[in-house]
């Protein structure tokens, strides 16, 4: 058989056995992944398990997104008015190429606005929670009931402190997804 052959057939075997990613959705059970690369926390890896009885929000965030980097002041305030009863966890992608430099350089503009340093512990360089999620858009948010249930993935706009409060009370809470985005197809002219 000639090399091209051979080629073919790997390419032909490769095209039809594409890897069964599943993904999480609202309803499943958050495994118990281990979070490595914690910035801004004396801790630097944790399990989700680690978080059990707290309500967790994962914020999926990027340092070129501005609407992401504009809620941090808020996540901030929402983490320390909910002490011990959420936790806030800021993940940035290994998807983004971002450095630890870049990073901390984003935190240290944001002291300088603000007068006082964002607290809310920085999962950098992340491949175990981004991996669990399909989504296209950031900033998106991962809602992990107290009993580690995906409750909801929304956009920043639902975060708040009415849907918090309520969420550890034990009320149920309407958490729309985070909606598609939309494509227009592009209007010809003759």
């Amino acid at each position: 058989m000639c090399l091209l052959g051979l080629l073919c057939l790997y390419f032909q075997v490769s095209a039809q056995t594409p890897p069964d990613k599943k993904f999480l959705k609202v309803g499943d059970k958050m495994p118990d992944v281990m979070i490595s690369n914690i910035m801004n926390s004396k801790i630097k890896s944790a399990k989700i398990s680690d978080y059990k009885g707290k309500l967790i929000l994962l914020d999926f965030w990027a340092t070129h997104c501005i609407p992401c980097v504009e809620a941090f002041p808020e996540m901030d305030s929402l983490q320390h008015l909910f002490s011990g009863k959420l936790q806030v966890l800021l993940v940035n992608s290994a998807r983004n190429k971002e450095s630890e430099r870049s990073v901390n350089l984003v935190l240290n503009r944001m002291k300088e606005l603000y007068g006082r340093p964002i607290r809310v512990p920085i999962v950098s360089r992340d491949t175990a929670l981004t991996g669990q999620f399909n989504f296209r858009g950031i900033p998106f948010v991962v809602w992990i009931s107290p009993e580690g249930k995906i409750i909801g993935m929304t956009d920043k706009t639902v975060v708040t402190g009415d849907n918090i409060r309520k969420i550890i009370a034990g009320e149920r809470v309407s958490l729309a997804p985070r909606p598609e985005p939309k494509f227009k197809p592009a209007i010809r002219t003759q």
